[in-house]
């Protein structure tokens, strides 16, 4: 009896892709009051192991001229049209963002966060992090703003609910 190529090379497809969307997502517990963040912080931690704390990050070096707006600790909250209207004042900045989450990997190691009428991606796989599911919820989220091209998403190191 002769297997077909397809009916064995499928299935081993079908799970590297599985493993190279979330290779490093694990499960995670939900309690009512949820914060996942970057190890040195004073949080209830759910999910972490992280290689850089947000005290590690450099905020990018144009930071601040007459022209751009004023910048903000990171414990005030940014909105998420600001920072798509204007990517190049924030790429490379640690910033605040708090809205509602409207999409989320099965694994919890991105979503997409709405304030509004904007979106923005959370990447929480490059810091180790995930999140459990929680779309629906409103959340607060401290990272990076990253600026590749067209592309602007926030890498995320600290998630409270």
């Amino acid at each position: 009896m002769k297997i077909k190529p397809i009916a064995v090379l499928l299935p081993v497809l079908i799970i590297m892709v599985l493993v190279a969307g979330c290779a490093q997502a694990a499960a995670v517990s939900a309690t009512p009051k949820t914060t996942v963040a970057a190890p040195g912080q004073n949080t209830t931690p759910v999910a972490v192991s992280t290689n850089q704390s947000l005290n590690d990050t450099k905020p990018s070096e144009n930071a601040t001229t007459s022209s751009q707006p004023a910048a903000k600790t990171v414990d005030e909250i940014t909105k998420i049209s600001d920072i798509l209207g204007n990517p190049k004042t924030y790429g490379g900045r640690i910033v605040t963002v708090k809205g509602k989450i409207v999409s989320e990997c099965p694994s919890g190691c991105w979503f997409t966060l709405q304030d509004g009428n904007a979106v923005i991606y959370i990447d929480l796989l490059p810091n180790n992090m995930v999140i459990p599911q929680k779309k629906g919820s409103t959340a607060r989220v401290t990272g990076e703003i990253i600026k590749e091209g067209s592309d602007v998403y926030m890498v995320g190191s600290k998630v409270d609910f």
